[in-house]
């Protein structure tokens, strides 16, 4: 397995983690408020799991061919034309992730270098939290470019379910 693909699996497994984690959070604040209290930054730890949850997704995903796609489109057009338009959605994708990816870590870069902590009782810096929207469009942008490289070529594409289709 290269190292794409262990880092993209990895990923998806932070994201369920985080998954994991907000439920978690919800089941302890149940029980805390049961017991006539609350845990402090409860919903603050349970967003930030979503987000991290979602962008850290994004690779694993796209590993295994589960974006939402039109393929009604592609199925009718066959061969050269498939691939051209595979080519063509693969380089806006990748152009898409690249800028978001570096958006995402000034974005992250300039809470850290404020200082900025979140307003909640617990003063989480904030840089932390949103660590996971630059590395997840970053891999994700990783591998987009290899997708972009494997249309170029002609080499099989990931399909739903992680199988790979082969279009000439």
């Amino acid at each position: 397995m290269k190292l794409l693909d262990r880092l993209a699996t990895a990923s998806g497994v932070a994201a369920a983690v985080a998954l994991l984690l907000i439920a978690v959070i919800i089941l302890a604040q149940i029980g805390a408020r049961l017991a006539g209290s609350q845990i402090p930054a409860a919903d603050d730890f349970a967003a930030w799991a979503m987000a991290a949850s979602a962008f850290l997704g994004l690779p694993y995903a796209l590993q295994h061919g589960e974006h939402i796609r039109v393929t009604l489109i592609l199925q009718r057009l066959g061969g050269r034309a498939e691939r051209a338009v595979e080519t063509l959605a693969t380089a806006m994708g990748l152009a898409l992730a690249v800028w978001a990816a570096w958006n995402a870590a000034l974005f992250v870069f300039e809470s850290w270098q404020f200082g900025e902590v979140a307003q909640g009782v617990l003063r989480v810096p904030l840089w932390i939290p949103q660590l996971a929207m630059p590395v997840g469009l970053t891999l994700l942008a990783a591998l987009l470019v290899e997708r972009f490289w494997r249309c170029l070529s002609g080499a099989p594409l990931a399909t739903a379910g992680g199988e790979t289709a082969r279009t000439e």
